[in-house]
């Protein structure tokens, strides 16, 4: 089916069709994660996650180049943006017992979207910068979060926190209120769990723990969008 959607999207601009497409193989996955994967599973899992992940990634870049010329370079922000969030998120369920997984995914999706960024940039017009910028924030964002996330995998609420900042980018560039709304209250949710899961380690080392990371991420975060 997600072969399908990327075989149109090359041919035709479908937003709802992409929207649910995303939506629908992340839900029915994260909805058999919970009930049915167990670790012998990690490697046709791992697969399968990567698979969708460079399936929309490339439905994303699609969806940009197929606009009409007044509107080429407009990106989808749920798609752009909502993709890393969740599979970010898989990832971590996947990766949680391996000795830094999250820290080496995290640096892994950073270099596949400055990659991408790179050869965009290079290959595309000049109306489709705004792709390539998103995308490169995306890759800095990861690569930022891989040090952090060797000393401490517990980040998942400063994600949310950059990610909902990038929501706001778009949504100035693209003059797009729902996208500033939705990035501001990603960002304010992220707030909310840090603030009622996370406490201070005392035992940590000084600038390298959860508590001062996750404070740093989410304050970086919050004065972006200001």
């Amino acid at each position: 089916l997600n072969c399908g959607v990327l075989g149109i999207a090359w041919f035709k601009t479908w937003r709802e069709l992409n929207l649910i497409g995303f939506i629908c193989t992340f839900g029915i996955g994260t909805l058999w994660g919970a009930s049915g994967y167990r670790p012998e599973h990690f490697a046709t899992t791992e697969r399968f996650l990567l698979v969708y992940f460079v399936f929309f990634v490339c439905i994303s870049i699609l969806f940009a180049r197929r606009q009409p010329v007044n509107l080429r370079g407009f990106i989808d922000g749920p798609l752009m943006f909502g993709l890393p969030l969740v599979v970010s998120g898989l990832q971590y369920c996947l990766v949680k017992d391996f000795e830094y997984g999250m820290a080496l995914s995290a640096l892994g999706y950073g270099l596949l979207y400055l990659g991408i960024a790179t050869v965009l940039w290079r290959r595309l017009v000049d109306s489709m910068h705004l792709l390539c910028e998103a995308f490169l924030a995306l890759g800095v964002v990861f690569g930022s979060l891989a040090i952090p996330l060797a000393f401490d995998g517990h980040l998942s609420a400063s994600i949310w926190a950059l990610e909902g900042a990038g929501m706001v980018w778009v949504g100035i560039r693209q003059e797009r209120l729902v996208a500033r709304h939705f990035g501001i209250a990603l960002q304010l949710a992220a707030a909310y769990i840090f603030v009622d899961s996370v406490w201070y380690p005392f035992p940590a080392l000084v600038f390298l723990n959860r508590y001062f990371l996750g404070c740093f991420f989410l304050a970086m975060a919050a004065l972006f969008s200001s």
